[in-house]
């Protein structure tokens, strides 16, 4: 992904996998679920988590920047989860809830 990109200019590219600030306990088995679902897999470490996406996961910059770059992570089946990354290395990862237990919804949606 080139890091001088002109704003309003769609950039797209391939991506492989995403490092993200680790989830919340209760939020891991829901998370990995719904990503195995749509062919990805969850790496929880002890720091942080590793979304590990298959072949053909595109990753598109959304604009305008602000603070945060942001971007849709769109996997092979149509999957979109949204990644954002701070100018000091922060990475964040959001999901939409719809396909998330009902107690995650209530939860956190």
């Amino acid at each position: 992904m080139p890091d001088s990109v002109v704003p309003g200019e769609v950039t797209k590219g391939e991506t492989t996998s995403i490092q993200t600030a680790r989830f919340f306990d209760d939020l891991v088995e829901p998370i990995r679920q719904v990503l195995e679902n749509h062919g990805a897999r969850l790496e929880v470490l002890e720091h942080a988590c590793v979304i590990h996406v298959p072949v053909g996961t595109m990753r598109q910059r959304l604009y305008p920047v602000v603070v945060t770059d942001r971007y849709e992570i769109t996997l092979p089946d149509g999957y979109k989860f949204y990644q954002s990354q701070g100018r000091k290395a922060f990475c964040g990862v959001s999901f939409l809830v719809d396909e998330f237990p009902e107690w995650v919804q209530r939860k956190y949606g």
